[in-house]
């Protein structure tokens, strides 16, 4: 639940009301991608534990708190969140994440590790996402009406019934009724394959996409000073950038990624260094996050893209094997689930 300001966010120590500034930090990183920009969570906790670990004379109030080991408090509250956000049906299925445990950690490390460890790296490796393949984008002639049996992690039946204004995909599955948003689904498949190469500096040949002509963009001093500052970021989602004079790139390679309709590559760029360029005030680990969500967003289908019954199954599929598929990077719900009751309001 997102609220517009932090009001909703209570901390109660052995029954106590307190404030405390690391746990406010470590709820804005586990609601993180789970709520809309500018929105805070909705969460009420009650710690309990011996006076010895904690020390209540920071403020004359009493009601600031120090806590004697914070970076253990900063990850339990993590997981709690994080587990709670986690732990709920996707698409009408009740079965548990894969490895759920695993991915919350692997969350967490992301947002305060380099992510250099050789765990980290084979973990990467076994759930890197397929991202859309050509093969997955050729039109073929199937019966809609069709019940379409899924043999992954998460079983599922649906029917595919349509898509609403070239921007919902609308599935059925048994008396409920499921509008998927195309473009905040393909962000969260890529943002999280993104993420997996990105984070263990995997650099690998086939992850960036030679253009055919390089394009040479001008570009304003504070985007050039980016770019520089930021040169690895780039490299490892898969940009090749070479400088080419003061304020001039050449951008010879592009993130590997397969599209439903050929986007312009000079112009996701620029989309995504604006975007960055806007806050540049930030952690760089935020900064990090933020870029690869970003440059996810910017390469998904788009609303107003037409997409066929093989690409519709295509996200479906890749949607299931995630451990989050509920919303996109940016907290935009992936779907909305309707029932029958829903509908039977509308008669009175």
């Amino acid at each position: 639940m997102a609220k517009d300001s932090r009001k909703n966010q209570i901390t109660f120590l052995n029954k106590r009301y307190i404030k405390n500034p690391t746990l406010v930090k470590s709820a804005d990183q586990a609601f993180k991608g789970s709520i809309g920009i500018g929105k805070y969570g909705f969460y009420i906790i009650n710690i309990s534990m011996p006076a010895s670990s904690y020390d209540v004379n920071v403020h004359p109030t009493k009601m600031e708190v120090r806590f004697e080991d914070e970076d253990k408090i900063y990850k339990a509250l993590y997981r709690a969140i994080k587990t709670a956000i986690l732990d709920k049906t996707f698409l009408g299925d009740k079965e548990v994440a894969f490895k759920r445990d695993e991915y919350i950690n692997d969350e967490f490390d992301f947002l305060t590790s380099n992510f250099k460890s050789k765990e980290s790296l084979e973990y990467a490796n076994k759930n890197r996402i397929n991202l859309f393949s050509n093969s997955a984008f050729k039109d073929e002639s199937i019966n809609h009406e069709v019940l379409i049996k899924r043999d992954n992690k998460r079983k599922i039946e649906y029917k595919f019934l349509g898509i609403l204004f070239k921007t919902y995909i609308v599935i059925e599955i048994g008396e409920e009724l499921y509008l998927i948003d195309q473009h905040a689904a393909h962000e969260r498949i890529l943002y999280e394959n993104i993420k997996a190469n990105y984070k263990n500096n995997l650099n690998l040949t086939n992850y960036s996409q030679m253009t055919l002509i390089p394009e040479t963009i001008n570009l304003k001093n504070n985007e050039i000073e980016f770019i520089k500052d930021n040169i690895e970021l780039f490299k490892n989602v898969g940009y090749d950038i070479e400088f080419f004079g003061e304020n001039t790139i050449r951008l010879n390679g592009v993130p590997n990624i397969d599209y439903r309709e050929k986007i312009n590559e000079k112009d996701a760029f620029l989309d995504v260094l604006d975007e960055m360029t806007t806050n540049t005030r930030s952690p760089i680990k935020d900064i990090e996050e933020r870029f690869i969500a970003t440059v996810a967003c910017k390469a998904a289908v788009k609303a107003g893209m037409s997409l066929g019954i093989k690409e519709v199954d295509y996200l479906i599929q890749n949607l299931l094997v995630l451990q989050n598929p509920y919303t996109c990077p940016h907290g935009r719900p992936t779907n909305i689930k309707f029932n029958k009751n829903d509908f039977k309001k509308l008669d009175k």
